[in-house]
């Protein structure tokens, strides 16, 4: 049998078949539970003729979504993630796009679905499966749990190939319009080499998910763990901005989340010294990591590495590292943001010019990378993949790169520094200057360490200023006060036009701090002054 991601989960399952492999609140699911669930849920969808296929797993943090996800590789095909809570021209989107007959979930995740189900569009979906629980009555092409037991579960996975899909996560696209990434077997197998290469650990590790399904730092936590035999630990919705009793109630070992999780707690006063003292391996991604965030997560976790882990979902999860330690706290970084590191194992970074060109590592470019994280390119829309897929005269073995629209730089240390993105450049005055200089100059004062900043726009969308938002009390002398010292660091013209106090700061699915809500609050705040 070929080697595929289905059948190590499975080879994994039948050695740690006795220990615990999931926990959700105060229940916890075995290896062996988890694979024969997953068994029958792949023998009912190969009765139903599902084969090479998306299959879409509605929900998140479930028994059954987890299950779902398993039980689609199991059955030799691939799995797409649908959040309830999308809008529903997001979600009849996906399941046009992937072509979506088969979903499971849970059925309260599933109902939440209906409005979608019926609208008439959705009428591809054939089969609907509840791996836990019963289907409601009325629902002939619903499967719940009792039909299930009806079935021989399948003796071992379906075999897949190097080249088939495990998943397609969708992105959102700067258009709006949602675009679909194909990761291989061979991409989430290189991956994991990749991870076991770095990280040594024991049977019975404790690791949490913090994640959105769509987001794919949530396929790390599960696969990783799984194939280390550690216990995947499910935060609850009603802790994700405030996990720290999550933290210590778990005993976790083997932390994930995005900054602004341990940013929120850092702000409630939550990071004292030493209150993780279970933590040994500390990962964030997903957004820029201030060094003065990483500094308070250290004296929290004084047992626990402290790391920055970085990589779009086109190259598969994360494809650098940067391990941030002790001795490092003086040290200075670009708008004191934790770099990015060094590629993972067989893979290679280079920075290029807006031709194409490559750069020396000392100039500032765009980040390109290659290797065998790489995925296939997005689903039906060649025209995407051909322009952030491609290859360079300049390399000769004729490799596809793919092109982040990051910019980065090389410091003295070898190690890349990430400084935003291409396209959150503004220009004033005919002057253009980085969103990420802006905040870090903020980032210099208490009252907006946690600022973040958006253009604003008028109606032809040129730039007309921009706007800072932070979760602390700024009185009208203290701005006073930081728009007057600022100058020393900021052009005046750059400094933000008016700096709001907000309660909390909106997160995406994915937990990152959403920029497109905050634009879109600033200009509604903008017309209505004016």
């Amino acid at each position: 049998m070929t080697i595929s991601l289905s059948r190590i989960l499975h080879d994994k399952a039948t050695s740690f078949s006795s220990r615990e492999a999931l926990r959700i609140r105060d229940k916890g699911i075995t290896y062996d539970e988890l694979n024969v669930r997953a068994l029958a849920v792949a023998a009912a969808l190969n009765e139903c003729g599902a084969f090479r296929e998306t299959i879409g797993i509605v929900g998140q943090r479930k028994l059954s979504s987890y299950v779902g996800v398993v039980a689609a590789l199991y059955a030799g095909c691939h799995y797409t993630p649908i959040n309830p809570k999308y809008n529903e021209d997001r979600i009849l989107a996906m399941l046009r796009d992937a072509k979506i007959r088969f979903l499971i979930g849970d059925r309260s995740d599933l109902e939440l679905l209906e409005p979608v189900l019926s609208c008439g569009e959705a009428t591809s979906i054939e089969v609907v499966i509840v791996p836990e629980g019963e289907a409601p009555s009325g629902k002939a092409n619903w499967r719940g749990e009792g039909s299930l037991r009806n079935l021989t579960p399948l003796a071992r996975p379906l075999e897949s190939k190097p080249e088939d899909l495990a998943y397609i996560l969708y992105t959102s696209g700067s258009t709006g319009v949602p675009k679909g990434v194909q990761v291989q077997n061979s991409n989430i197998l290189a991956f994991l080499r990749s991870m076991s290469a770095i990280y040594r650990l024991e049977a019975g590790f404790r690791a949490s998910q913090t994640f959105d399904f769509s987001f794919d730092p949530s396929v790390s936590d599960m696969f990783f763990t799984w194939t280390q035999g550690g216990v995947l630990c499910v935060l609850p919705e009603e802790e994700m901005l405030l996990p720290h009793e999550f933290i210590q109630r778990e005993r976790i070992e083997y932390w994930n989340s995005v900054p602004a999780v341990a940013g929120f707690m850092n702000k409630m006063g939550k990071l004292k010294p030493a209150v993780f003292p279970d933590l040994r391996y500390s990962m964030f991604c997903g957004e820029q990591f201030p060094q003065q965030l990483a500094n308070a997560w250290q004296q929290a976790a004084p047992n626990s590495t402290v790391e920055n882990l970085y990589g779009p979902t086109e190259a598969t999860i994360y494809i650098s590292r940067y391990l941030y330690g002790p001795s490092e706290h003086a040290k200075s970084f670009k708008n004191s943001i934790i770099p990015i590191g060094r590629a993972f194992l067989d893979h290679e970074f280079a920075l290029i010019d807006d031709a194409g060109n490559r750069l020396p590592s000392q100039e500032t470019g765009e980040i390109v990378y290659k290797g065998p994280q790489i995925t296939r390119g997005y689903l039906h829309d060649p025209v995407k993949t051909e322009a952030a897929f491609v290859s360079f005269p300049w390399d000769h073995s004729g490799s596809r790169w793919y092109k982040s629209g990051d910019l980065g730089f090389y410091n003295a240390d070898g190690n890349l520094e990430c400084i935003g993105r291409k396209d959150s450049q503004i220009k004033l005055g005919g002057r253009r200057i980085e969103i990420g200089e802006i905040e870090a100059i903020l980032g210099r004062y208490p009252e907006t360490s946690d600022a973040v900043v958006v253009p604003l726009r008028d109606e032809n969308q040129v730039v007309t200023g921009c706007v800072a938002f932070t979760m602390h009390q700024v009185s009208k002398t203290v701005e006073r006060h930081i728009r007057e010292d600022s100058i020393k660091h900021l052009e005046r013209i750059f400094f933000p036009k008016k700096i709001i106090t907000i309660e909390v700061f909106p997160v995406s699915p994915s937990g990152k701090k959403d920029r497109k809500a905050l634009s879109a609050l600033a200009q509604q705040m903008l017309s209505t002054n004016t």
